[in-house]
């Protein structure tokens, strides 16, 4: 087994740690929190690589397929949904930038601004934490989707009046705003064809005629790996059973 990926961890253990202590130090401390929550999810993707890899099992299935995206192709996959506006209630929430970084885990951070609805004076900057989760595919689409998964949102340079709120309330209004927005955050769609299906067309000219015939696919995806700025999501591919096209005499072949 490489030794690298324990080290890791344990590294990564012991920074969690390390913030985590000066979180409950300073209480209110949201830039900790933030911080924790991406170190966790990365120490998360280490963790399920490292036990893998002491079974003595590959990282990803060797039979899959991998296919592999690149961060900065997900960053403008990404930015390209934004502006993205929601009002939760009192408050309007716009997200107009985001950066990724796919290193043990895919995580990410929306970045934008929060408006009291009727005082627009009041305004604050908000960092949205989270990672791609649920990357899947599309039966509609036969592409692969991702879920934005919203962990943690930080509210910051605040002004206006609102300058005057305590820390607790803003805290309370970060909570809420993060689980509002939870379920409505845009669907990151990666334009990746998934064949569901291999198509052997029939042949009819000559003295050797074949009938033409469908084979389906169960596709599927098995692993997710983030690693040195790409996601791998290994795809697992079931064939079944071959369906014969039917062709009546004097008939053209389905094509």
């Amino acid at each position: 087994m490489r030794p690298w990926p324990g080290k890791a961890l344990l590294l990564l253990l012991g920074s969690v740690a390390a913030i985590t202590g000066c979180d409950r130090a300073h209480d209110g401390g949201s830039d900790l929190r933030a911080q924790r929550v991406l170190l966790e999810r990365e120490v998360e993707g280490l963790r399920t690589v490292v036990l893998r890899l002491e079974r003595g099992e590959p990282v990803l299935p060797p039979d899959d397929i991998i296919v592999a995206i690149e961060e900065g192709l997900a960053r403008d996959l990404i930015v390209a949904q934004l502006p993205f506006d929601a009002d939760v209630d009192r408050f309007h929430v716009q997200l107009t930038g985001a950066d990724l970084q796919f290193r043990g885990s895919p995580t990410l951070q929306l970045r934008g601004r929060l408006q009291v609805r009727d005082r627009p004076d009041l305004a604050a900057s908000v960092t949205l934490f989270g990672a791609l989760v649920n990357v899947r595919v599309d039966r509609a689409s036969s592409t692969l989707l991702a879920t934005v998964a919203a962990d943690h949102l930080v509210i910051s340079e605040v002004t206006g009046a609102a300058q005057f709120l305590s820390g607790a309330t803003l805290e309370d209004v970060a909570r809420l705003v993060r689980l509002e927005l939870s379920p409505r955050l845009p669907t990151l769609r990666i334009p990746v064809k998934v064949q569901e299906a291999i198509e052997f067309p029939a042949v009819t000219d000559g003295p050797v005629r074949i009938d033409g015939a469908r084979m389906p696919l169960e596709v599927a995806v098995s692993q997710v790996l983030a690693a040195r700025g790409r996601l791998l999501a290994s795809v697992k591919v079931t064939p079944g059973a071959f369906a014969a096209d039917v062709v009546e005499p004097g008939t053209s072949p389905p094509r």
